[in-house]
């Protein structure tokens, strides 16, 4: 009984397409992460009968912003992630196995504390999404900031079990493609901390 020949594309395709495949991802999502905060701006600036942050009521209390500070302290911890991985690209160059995996590996660690930080950040405000438009606003940019978290996770699990397999002492076009967007990731996470300084 004869084998089946699977034919496998060359390492260098594959990445190239995945690398196209990131560009068009980041191209959508920093479209959409400008356009939210047009959104949080235009609505807070137009104040449209004093909803933005309304007064209490008898059905509802008053609706206090959120402190940023939380906003922030989640953008250090992915840029320490983000240190973390290029810590982990670092190892390649240095064909360190040990480097890559503690990198990949504290990014997991690091990322994990943000998402769980985000989770109780969303429970603790004090306010739904039909209480104001500061109230749906904040929950759009922390819902985005949860979901991009996730991914990363994701990623980052993802490249660790790479590193752990030995899978880059040959090809390292992940580690590269997924530093792209610890970048991003980053950088909307501080833009939305950013907008959420502004109430």
């Amino acid at each position: 009984m004869s084998q089946a020949q699977v034919h496998h594309e060359h390492p260098d395709v594959v990445g190239s397409r995945n690398r196209l495949g990131v560009i068009l991802i980041l191209v959508a999502d920093i479209a959409f992460a400008l356009s939210m905060l047009f959104v949080y701006f235009y609505l807070k600036q137009q104040n449209v009968n004093g909803m933005w942050l309304p007064a209490a009521t008898e059905e509802s209390p008053v609706v206090t912003p959120v402190s940023s500070t939380g906003a922030w302290q989640l953008t250090v911890l992915c840029a320490i992630g983000m240190l973390a991985n290029l810590f982990a690209r670092s190892g390649v160059q240095a064909n360190s196995r040990e480097r890559i995996n503690l990198g990949t590996g504290l990014g997991i660690v690091v990322i994990s504390v943000a998402t769980v930080m985000q989770v109780m950040q969303m429970n603790s405000t004090g306010f739904t999404t039909r209480m104001g438009a500061y109230a749906s606003s904040y929950y759009l940019i922390a819902s985005i900031n949860l979901i991009h978290l996730v991914i990363t996770l994701f990623i980052a699990i993802g490249n660790w079990n790479r590193g752990r397999l030995g899978l880059y002492s040959q090809n390292h076009w992940h580690l590269t493609i997924s530093h792209v967007w610890w970048i991003w990731m980053t950088v909307s996470c501080g833009l939305g901390a950013w907008a959420l300084s502004f109430t």
